[in-house]
């Protein structure tokens, strides 16, 4: 039996004159998997390291943010990729800094989207060519899908929740 791949993502929130933003990427388009699709940093996990290890040092890897900068908040719902079926194991982290150093072999663009939009915003389901459902948020011209959509659409009242007894 063949062994479910795993992956471990961040979902950096940024406070932007007191408010919360989700911090996405734009995948590079050079790469095999995913390519130019909008997510969060992470990726698969290394022999040895824990889920939260390997989200947080891909988000390392990939956007530069520092280890003493991040606050992790919790483990929010997974998801499975419904192309190629890895499984997504997300974590809710606050950046304390604003200071980003993109990896231009894996990322493109760095996206800061207000929390309050994706509350505002329904996801609208998809149906795939393989017969699977999955969503997305038409935000002007930044379209988030997929697991990522599903990652923030099953996740925002937890999202929201933790964010709340933080500022406590």
């Amino acid at each position: 039996m063949r062994r479910i791949q795993e992956s471990a993502v961040c979902v950096p929130v940024l406070y932007i004159e007191n408010q919360p933003y989700l911090v996405l990427i734009r995948r590079s388009r050079k790469l095999k998997r995913h390519p130019g699709q909008i997510s969060f940093p992470g990726g698969f996990i290394e022999e040895g390291e824990s889920p939260l290890q390997a989200a947080i040092r891909e988000m390392q890897e990939e956007i530069g943010v520092r280890e003493d900068c991040i606050t992790v908040l919790g483990q929010l719902s997974c998801t499975v990729t419904i192309t190629s079926a890895v499984k997504i194991i997300p974590f809710l982290v606050i950046l304390k800094c604003r200071e980003f150093h993109l990896n231009k072999d894996e990322v493109e663009e760095i996206y800061f989207v207000s929390l309050e939009l994706f509350e505002r915003t329904k996801c609208i389901e998809v149906l795939m060519p393989n017969g699977n459902l999955t969503c997305r948020y038409p935000l002007g011209d930044l379209v988030v899908w997929g697991a990522t959509a599903r990652i923030i659409s099953q996740s925002l009242s937890q999202i929201e929740q933790m964010l709340k007894e933080v500022k406590r």
